[in-house]
């Protein structure tokens, strides 16, 4: 078998598979990092094969040495060629885990082969070389004959158990394509000095290219409906333009958490029992499955009963599963006229997976709407900007002087926080702390303004300027944390800050919801000094017994309660007689939200203690803040 004659053709065909390949697919794959390692190995037999070509175009002066070692190389990257076929293989089956005696049969041939190529200059174990021409040995064509026959039976046993796993037109190019590289080997066998095995060998990556993509791209395991990649990608060139009515999104209720109950073959037997019910109902191309027992499906003819058709239908399903765990599915809805965008079906899906509704007032049908897509961008825009303020600190602190009329100054304040983003500007607690506390981030935004403000006390005598004591709030999701009270005790400590200066505000709702662990973290905080004020007093139930038995000093009125005592006549004595009550039990009753004088002195009527408000001063940044204290002290 002689080796010669550079194909530009195979050249041409190999850098047009390059441009499309980068062109089309996405090269981060393992399955393109092998397509690309085949096309290079080609590329360089072709190219040692023309170097082989010139240094035998003089049979008088041939460099045995340099021609050994060329063809060396060549059989080499035609190894690698070979092996690259095989892994690529795998990886368009995804078979993610190769048998052992399959690893010893590729381990065997490639030791072989490199074992044959290193020992063939000198023992024409391989090849042999005659008057300058290159032979190939017939110990070696036996050798690669045998390769070939084990690769095309591998390739039809492997397909005959994988091959579920891909699109039938797959199977067919993979079977085409293991047949064209047995017909480049006798070929080129057969026909030695026109060398149309390269040729051929590149047409069969052509084959393979139509095979690119992963299975586990596109597709739900089984090759049985389309993935959430699939559904996004179709997205983003904007459903709306598919003629479809709408979206319904079906789902299990808690199937997350029950699959960690459930053995996994029940699992998926729930679920690929799913996909079949709705492919069967709605075509295999208009369903899509997301995650955890979570679907997509595109309805062109979205009739007023066709939800509660599908929530039957998956019930039905569940019911025949057999699974030890009631299911329950729930159903939402996107109709054409509230898709704008295929941004918009994206956010459908995510919010559909991340906020299930509700189940517990029956209702499993319900409708998404425009407005749930604009709260939910948001919602994950300032998540992002918490995020980036914990990492580049753009957490900021105000402080909110209040006036203690027992004493005539301001021997107090309310430290309030602010988040800097430099796309959504100022954050307010009351937008960002709910975000915080649903993704478990209240914590390190607590600790991060705890610290800032024991920063400010390390940094400005604050007791010469008459602030003696400040308000801390605290959310409901801290509130119930285990490490509270260690957290804020190191923190003071770190600073050596006395905890006595603080007063931590603690919301009335979170008192009436989690009052037991609450109250243990309160008693703890309190042995180490601080003191304790409820917070929003007024805005749940304003029953005195739903805080009895917490060590709390302050009591501060919500804003909207202070505001409706203006009203009429009858809030007006409610919140006097509140205000009576709390005086009794021995609390010190705080008036919020008092911006002007009118106010201010009907409250004070009332017997309001300490009061807060843009009548006495905004929240104050820390200079402004030292500069308020400095220039009343002086007075």
């Amino acid at each position: 078998m002689v080796l010669g004659d550079f194909s530009y053709a195979t050249a041409g065909i190999m850098l047009l598979l390059l441009v499309a390949y980068f062109a089309r697919r996405n090269t981060r794959q393992r399955s393109g990092f092998y397509f690309i390692s085949c096309v290079i190995s080609l590329s360089l037999v072709n190219l040692i094969n023309e170097i082989i070509v010139h240094q035998t175009e003089d049979l008088s002066n041939v460099d045995i040495g340099a021609l050994k070692t060329s063809v060396c190389l060549s059989m080499f990257f035609f190894c690698a060629f070979y092996f690259g076929i095989v892994f690529y293989f795998f990886e368009i089956l995804s078979v993610r885990k190769i048998k052992l005696p399959v690893k010893i049969i590729l381990i065997a041939f490639a030791t072989f082969e490199l074992i044959g190529i290193s020992i063939s200059p000198s023992t024409d174990f391989f090849f042999s070389i005659e008057n300058g021409i290159v032979y190939v040995s017939t110990l070696y064509n036996v050798f690669f004959s045998i390769v070939i026959c084990v690769f095309a039976v591998s390739v039809v046993l492997y397909l005959h158990k994988y091959g579920q796993n891909i699109r039938k037109y797959q199977r067919y190019s993979l079977l085409a394509s293991t047949v064209t590289l047995g017909i480049a080997f006798v070929s080129q066998s057969v026909f030695p000095r026109y060398q149309p095995g390269c040729v051929i060998s590149a047409l069969a990556l052509i084959l393979l290219f139509s095979s690119i993509e992963d299975a586990s791209e596109f597709y739900y395991q089984y090759n049985m409906c389309f993935n959430e990649y699939a559904f996004k990608q179709i997205a983003e060139r904007n459903f709306r333009y598919y003629n479809l009515e709408g979206l319904v999104f079906a789902g299990i209720v808690d199937f997350s958490m029950m699959s960690m109950y459930l053995q996994r073959d029940m699992t998926e037997r729930i679920e690929n029992r799913l996909v079949a019910g709705l492919v069967k109902g709605f075509g295999k191309k208009n369903v899509f499955y997301l995650d955890n027992g979570m679907f997509v499906i595109a309805i062109s003819r979205l009739k007023e009963d066709t939800p509660d058709a599908i929530y039957s239908e998956i019930q039905e399903i569940c019911s025949g599963v057999g699974s030890i765990l009631p299911l329950e599915p729930y159903i939402s809805i996107l109709r054409k006229e509230d898709i704008e965008t295929g941004e918009d079906c994206i956010t459908a899906a995510e919010l559909f997976k991340s906020d299930p509704p509700e189940t517990d007032s029956g209702k499993r049908v319900f409708e998404l709407k425009k407005e749930d897509f604009r709260l939910h961008r948001r919602e994950r825009a300032v998540l992002g900007a918490i995020a980036d303020g914990l990492a580049e600190n753009h957490f900021v602190v105000v402080y909110q002087p209040i006036y203690d009329v027992t004493i005539d100054t301001y021997a107090s304040c309310e430290v309030l926080m602010r988040l800097n983003d430099p796309e959504l500007g100022v954050l307010f607690p009351d937008e960002f702390i709910p975000v915080a506390d649903k993704y478990g981030l209240s914590g390190q935004i607590g600790d991060r303004i705890f610290e800032l403000v024991c920063k400010t006390l390390k940094r400005h005598n604050l007791k010469d300027l008459g602030t003696i004591f400040m308000h801390i709030n605290i959310s409901q999701s801290q509130c119930i944390g285990n490490r509270l009270s260690d957290s804020m005790g190191a923190i003071c400590r770190k600073y050596e800050i006395d905890p006595r200066v603080f007063g931590i505000e603690i919301s009335e709702n979170s008192c009436i919801k989690d009052k037991g662990t609450i109250l243990e973290n309160v008693l703890s905080l309190k042995r180490k000094g601080m003191s304790f004020a409820i917070d929003n007093f007024g805005c749940v139930f304003s029953s005195a017994d739903k805080i009895t038995g917490f060590p709390v000093k302050y009591i501060k009125f919500d804003r909207k309660t202070i505001i409706s005592s203006t009203i009429g006549p009858e809030n007006k004595s409610i919140l006097m007689h509140l205000v009576k009550m709390i005086k009794e039990l021995g609390y010190k009753a705080v008036a919020c939200g008092v911006e002007s004088e009118e106010l201010y002195r009907s409250l004070y009527s009332m017997g309001f203690d300490l009061f807060q408000g843009y009548y006495f001063s905004k929240p104050l940044y820390e200079d402004e803040y030292i500069e308020f204290l400095s220039a009343h002290a002086r007075r």
